[in-house]
């Protein structure tokens, strides 16, 4: 199997064009990813200015030559419906695209309660109506686990999907979120996965000392940190998933354009070592 055709192709997330300095115009995004060989942009809505590029993704194909790989927010599945929940659904009903659509589900404020299953009947109902959005407007609405969210575990959106058991249900595997939790069992977590998994993201990562902040780990370029990445990418291909491969970008900052230009680098060299030499993708014990 030659590279190219490992996976669907690879895209950034927007999260690395926020610096310290400010944040990175739409428009110089899709230009630095098209002028750096990425095969899609993607959309962070956690602000209202980010919000407000949400009609520019009609033209990012026909401007840039990219595709959309999808946009990310969050839903607090304890809102009223006046609250953060009713203004998701206004946001997606607003895309000018069918896309996929990842949801990170908290509880009130991310980190009160993680991994309850005892709180899967208030998500649900807003689930759902995503589902009738998505099926409105030609989307995919993928649950998205989240390190101290209450969606935080992929096994927690297996879960739900198969409770749900939509077409237009899947999830999202994100190395980072993975490696934060525990960083434990990635073939299991990818064998269940597999069924509803849509995309997936890595990054660079290596833990933190206890009592560091909220983040229990980095985020780094693909070429950095103590994660294997190879080895996330040979699992991936293991379970038959050829979906877009992101690349995670929170927090990173620093020079934007030579860092997304060492994790492309390095995610082609991975992918060209593991269509060449599957077998070295295989740990012992």
């Amino acid at each position: 199997m030659s590279a190219d055709r490992l996976f669907a192709g690879v895209f950034a997330m927007d999260t690395y064009f926020y610096t310290s300095l400010g944040a990175y115009a739409f428009d110089v995004r899709c230009e630095m990813l098209a002028e750096l060989g990425y095969d899609a942009t993607y959309l962070t809505l956690w602000s209202a200015e980010a919000e407000a590029d949400i009609p520019r993704l009609a033209y990012v194909k026909a401007r840039y030559g990219l595709d959309v790989a999808g946009v990310y927010t969050t839903l607090d599945i304890a809102s009223a419906p006046a609250g953060s929940a009713a203004h998701v659904l206004e946001l997606i009903e607003t895309l000018p695209i069918p896309t996929q659509v990842a949801v990170a589900l908290y509880a009130e404020a991310p980190g009160r309660t993680q991994s309850d299953a005892t709180l899967d009947d208030q998500a649900l109902p807003w689930i759902e109506r995503l589902l009738a959005v998505a099926d409105r407007h030609g989307h995919e609405i993928l649950l998205y686990p989240h390190f101290a969210f209450w969606l935080e575990r992929t096994e927690d959106a297996v879960r739900l999907c198969r409770r749900l058991a939509h077409p237009r249900l899947g999830l999202s595997f994100n190395g980072y979120h993975w490696y934060a939790v525990d960083g434990k069992q990635l073939s299991a977590r990818l064998d269940e996965a597999a069924p509803y998994l849509r995309y997936a993201n890595v990054c660079g990562s290596r833990r933190l000392p206890e009592g560091s902040g909220p983040m229990a780990a980095t985020i780094e370029p693909l070429d950095d940190g103590e994660l294997d990445n190879f080895i996330v990418l040979a699992e991936l291909q293991r379970i038959g998933y050829r979906g877009w491969i992101g690349f995670q970008g929170y927090s990173v900052g620093g020079n934007v354009y030579t860092k997304l230009q060492r994790s492309l680098t390095a995610y082609r060299s991975m992918i060209t070592r593991l269509a060449k030499r599957p077998g070295w993708g295989v740990l012992g014990a």
